[in-house]
């Protein structure tokens, strides 16, 4: 079932964002189940959506990819979709 997963990084700003995202964008384009990824700054630092078509898919991309590479406490919610539509 696919899943939107949010991800807040504590205390990053969309500068911090722009030096780190360019390799992992270029990588998570190619991992299996991705569908799409968004950012934006929020109060409480940048939170980023992306949809998976499995949250295993997800997992397994965030600990081998962002988890090392994202220097910030990063807290996340997994919601399962009921519907997904696509251009």
């Amino acid at each position: 079932m696919a899943v939107l997963v949010r991800m807040t990084a504590a205390g990053m700003d969309t500068a911090t964002y722009d030096q780190i995202s360019p390799p992992l964008v270029e990588m998570i384009k190619k991992q299996p189940g991705f569908v799409m990824h968004v950012a934006y700054p929020t109060a409480n630092g940048l939170t980023v959506g992306e949809v998976w078509e499995t949250r295993e898919q997800h997992q397994k991309w965030f600990d081998e990819n962002v988890k090392p590479n994202v220097p910030a406490e990063i807290t996340k919610e997994v919601i399962e979709l009921h519907n997904l539509v696509q251009r």
